[in-house]
């Protein structure tokens, strides 16, 4: 095979003036997968290593509490990829790679800043490139609070099991599900790209479907993936020059997570106008219906390298063009990115993904068709990719953690560990859950509308100790200092309330334990929450 020599890019170089002793990193990745194993913040070693970032990273000394922060502001034509490098044992420079801005084109622009709080850095940058990107201002007035089929139906969801759990949820008057959002997920279309096309296990139109939710006091919600389309779909066939185009000219075909015949997926060329008809008509289309909150899955498969209608388009600025065309076509609407890039998201989606797909298991797969890896479908690493992107909390947009896990059938989990996927609705204020409400246990139930009805705001890591995921997250509650503790080890744990800020004790909320003192004892895969007296 010939080697292909790249195009040439944006690249730069940032000379670190750091203390030799200096190890700290922070890194982040700009979809919602955890791929750093083992924690987003850790301490560099070894002599001649390289460290990846996506968006931002920090490097500094906690001894010194010197820290630097390079960031990216903007995403409108190129994302912006960091790499710390690691010389003769000490961190010498950043390299900053931006690989759509052609050669003499104007970069996106970058924030460096120097600081003795690496956690303030972040929250510095997260509202200085929200801004650049022309995000409002977030400032919500509750917790997000929805239903959604997939984590208990899975693609097999029938009109039958969305109705009953609509009447589920609408039989819990006392509890704040019902009045939330009702979505169907993937499973009630023909095939991938075919929206509005209905699959014969869905024999009602969606229209009534969705009134049906409205009269019952919810709100409705539809799943699709808006940029993408299987070779199988008739968008497909009857409009192969909608898509983006390889070296041959042919659509661009990617490998998708669908089982075949939706296997193969290519992405629609946003550049053209007659796909931005078609992604207008499909949106206005559902709202017409009745639908008020879109998640749009698969939006880290929009901004493949290929040719578009506009040959000046970059992956980035026609991904950004499909956003802004569906947002003004339902201005409205909640908008949620799911597996999305986040930064080229800024300004379009009112919620994110941030964390890796969940199931219903701690660790194995139980046959959710996810693999044994660091991005493996399961509550642990929901909770750790959620957790390492706490800073872009209400800064860039609502993080949404993936849906809750609280429920004791159809699942593999224990009650601990349901506390765990419960407790990041309680930090992030989107408290999405597929529990079926007709057949969940009071106890577990009322485990949901407690994270419903209650948010740590302004949380940070109260401590992240080298090598592993941060276990002490604080913030307040009503005004008052709280603080989630949580043991994602396999060993049981005591975590003196000193640490956490209580030196005369606090009140436990999560177990309902009460008035701790001193110190609280959490068994293997479990969570507390306690807040100050």
């Amino acid at each position: 095979m010939d080697w292909q020599p790249l195009a040439s890019c944006y690249r730069a170089c940032l000379p670190l003036e750091l203390p030799p002793q200096a190890g700290f990193i922070y890194r982040s990745s700009n979809n919602m997968c955890p791929q750093f194993p083992g924690s987003s913040a850790t301490w560099t070693s070894g002599f001649d290593c390289d460290y990846s970032s996506h968006d931002v990273v920090v490097v500094g000394n906690p001894g010194t509490k010197e820290y630097v922060l390079a960031g990216a502001l903007t995403a409108h034509r190129s994302l912006t990829y960091f790499t710390v490098r690691r010389r003769s044992g000490r961190m010498t420079s950043i390299l900053v790679e931006q690989p759509d801005i052609a050669e003499g084109e104007q970069p996106e622009e970058i924030m460096v800043k120097k600081g003795e709080d690496w956690r303030e850095l972040l929250r510095e940058y997260a509202l200085a490139s929200a801004a650049a990107m022309g995000v409002k201002p977030i400032r919500p007035d509750g917790n997000l609070i929805g239903y959604c089929t997939w984590y208990y139906y899975y693609a097999g969801v029938s009109e039958a099991n969305f109705l009953e759990n609509v009447d589920a949820l609408a039989a819990h008057p006392a509890s704040p599900y019902s009045r939330g959002v009702a979505q169907i997920d993937d499973g009630y279309q023909t095939f991938q790209g075919d929206w509005l096309d209905q699959d014969e296990s869905w024999p009602t139109p969606l229209a009534t479907i969705a009134q049906r939710a409205t009269d019952k006091g919810l709100v409705p919600g539809i799943w699709l993936m808006p940029m993408l389309a299987s070779t199988a779909s008739r968008v497909f066939r009857d409009h192969p020059d909608w898509f983006v185009r390889n070296g041959h000219d042919e659509p661009h075909v990617f490998a998708g997570w669908s089982p075949a015949p939706d296997h193969l997926w290519a992405c629609l060329d946003a550049t053209l106008p007659a796909v931005q008809e078609h992604l207008t008509h499909v949106f206005q289309t559902f709202w017409k219906m009745g639908f008020r909150y879109f998640k749009m899955d698969g939006l880290g498969f929009g901004l493949p390298q290929g040719r578009r209608y506009d040959p000046n388009a970059t992956p980035v600025s026609a991904f950004r063009l499909a956003l802004k065309t569906i947002r003004e076509a339902v201005p409205e609407a909640h908008l949620l990115g799911c597996c999305p890039p986040f930064m080229a998201c800024l300004g379009y989606c009112d919620s994110c993904r941030v964390s890796g797909d969940t199931a219903r298991t701690w660790t194995d797969n139980h046959n959710d068709n996810c693999d044994e890896n660091p991005g493996a479908c399961n509550i642990k690493n929901a909770y750790h990719a959620t957790m390492g992107n706490w800073w872009m909390f209400d800064r860039w947009f609502r993080a949404d953690p993936d849906t809750l896990m609280a429920r004791q059938d159809n699942a593999w989990y224990t009650l601990g560990e349901a506390r765990v996927s419960v407790l990041t609705g309680i930090l992030t204020g989107v408290t999405i859950t597929s529990d079926n409400l007709g057949t969940i246990d009071d106890m577990r139930l009322a485990l949901l509308d407690l994270a419903a009805k209650t948010r740590l705001e302004n949380v940070q890591p109260r401590q992240w100790d080298a090598y592993r995921w941060c276990q002490m997250w604080e913030g307040t509650i009503n005004g008052k200092h709280a603080v989630a503790i949580v043991n994602d080890t396999d060993f049981d744990r005591e975590f003196k309330l000193a640490d956490a800020g209580f030196e005369d004790g606090g009140d436990e909320i999560l177990q309902g334990l009460g008035i701790v003192r001193d110190f609280i004892r959490l068994d293997a895969h479990d969570a507390a929450l306690i807040v100050a007296l």
